[in-house]
């Protein structure tokens, strides 16, 4: 793994490099970003593998990436990363890039025994019995000159990917899960996948089941609020307001502007700053997307104290399944998708109990998961028999 490093941060040296590459079977690839100050990441350095070489691409200086992102979208090049669900979020929120042909070694090791997600240094030490350094896992990738040993670190992080891929290829193939890890891979070359829900945050918070009908609209168009600032000022969203006033926000706006006074949680330039703006929010009548949302919003099942005992069992059997398959359990079925389909939740998606799920699940598990109905528990000479009722 002797590979020729080239720094490029002149465009006509990426297009002639972009050119060469577009002709390969496979490149490796990450991203070092920075995402603290800004409400966009600012994408700050590629770094790209070959057979023989590691580029390392400066894309504060090359502003056009055509060239790479045509490689991405390319089906006859594979393209391998580790963890590159979030190297093609932040490529498809800049540039609208989805990928195609697609490797990871994050999705590759939960399938041969790995928790998930598994780090990519313990990954490359168990692997290839090598230790990589970890000083600068958090470096200022904006900083120009960069740091040379923050350029080790990323080198190292794309270093070790085709070898990996050949490792974990090789596993794959031994247990009949090439096309497992290929079906887990392809939700990423979907366009829905990064698709962006403006509800997202609003239907996190339980407790908007809770509130009135005026209250819920307002919580939405303080949340969308908060976006539209921080998308106007680039600025992260916290940085605008913090998640932890919302609630706060909420109740002392319907309360007017003595409420605010009267709070100390909140910082006074920050409600003094947007008061007008929350009480705008706040005072416009409902419009009829809002009424239709909000009437088409499922009340959360009431509490089945024998169902979540019911489903929690059922996990179980699961996680033995995947114990006994060297799978992850993370992988197979997230808990907080689990929760979900624990909850009765309408929002849980039942491909997560199709394909290589519902292949290595067995169809009785499927069909308990799925009914989720009450199981029932007979003792017999010391077995314990389980029936679905």
């Amino acid at each position: 793994m002797n590979y020729q490093v080239h720094f490029l941060e002149k465009q006509h040296e990426f297009d002639r490099v972009m050119e060469s590459l577009a002709n390969e079977h496979w490149i490796g690839f990450d991203t070092e970003f920075v995402g603290e100050k800004t409400y966009i990441p600012v994408l700050c350095l590629i770094q790209i593998v070959s057979e023989r070489d590691i580029y390392l691409v400066d894309t504060l200086r090359i502003a056009n990436l055509d060239g790479l992102l045509s490689i991405l979208e390319d089906p006859k090049v594979l393209k391998i990363t580790h963890a590159g669900d979030n190297d093609y979020r932040l490529l498809n929120t800049l540039y609208g890039t989805v990928p195609n042909n697609t490797f990871d070694t994050q999705i590759a090791a939960g399938f041969v025994g790995y928790n998930y997600p598994a780090g990519f240094a313990k990954i490359v030490e168990r692997e290839l019995r090598v230790t990589l350094a970890k000083s600068h896992t958090v470096a200022d990738w904006g900083a120009r000159p960069l740091d040379p040993k923050a350029l080790e670190y990323a080198i190292e992080d794309v270093k070790y990917l085709p070898a990996l891929h050949e490792k974990f290829t090789g596993k794959l193939r031994k247990h009949n899960r090439e096309a497992w890890t290929r079906e887990e891979n392809r939700k990423w070359e979907a366009a829905d996948f990064y698709a962006v829900d403006p509800n997202k945050e609003l239907l996190a918070n339980d407790f908007v089941h809770q509130l009135e009908f005026r209250e819920k609209v307002f919580l939405m168009r303080l949340y969308r609020w908060r976006v539209s600032r921080a998308m106007e000022l680039n600025l992260p969203k916290e940085s605008v307001l913090q998640s932890r006033h919302i609630s706060t926000i909420l109740r002392a706006t319907k309360n007017g502007p003595n409420a605010f006074k009267a709070n100390r949680t909140l910082p006074e330039n920050v409600w003094r700053k947007n008061l007008d703006a929350w009480q705008a929010l706040w005072k416009a009548g409902a419009t009829e997307e809002e009424k239709a949302f909000f009437s088409a919003l499922p009340k959360p099942a009431p509490e089945n104290p024998e169902r979540e005992w019911t489903m929690e069992l059922l996990y179980h059997f699961v996680k033995k399944q995947c114990l006994e398959h060297e799978i992850s359990a993370a992988l197979l079925l997230p808990k907080g998708d689990f929760n979900r389909l624990k909850s009765g939740s309408d929002d849980f998606d039942h491909n997560l109990l199709a394909g290589w799920r519902a292949e290595l699940l067995g169809a009785e598990l499927v069909h308990w998961l799925t009914k989720g109905g009450k199981v029932k528990v007979n003792w017999e000479n010391g077995i314990c028999k389980l029936s679905m009722g």
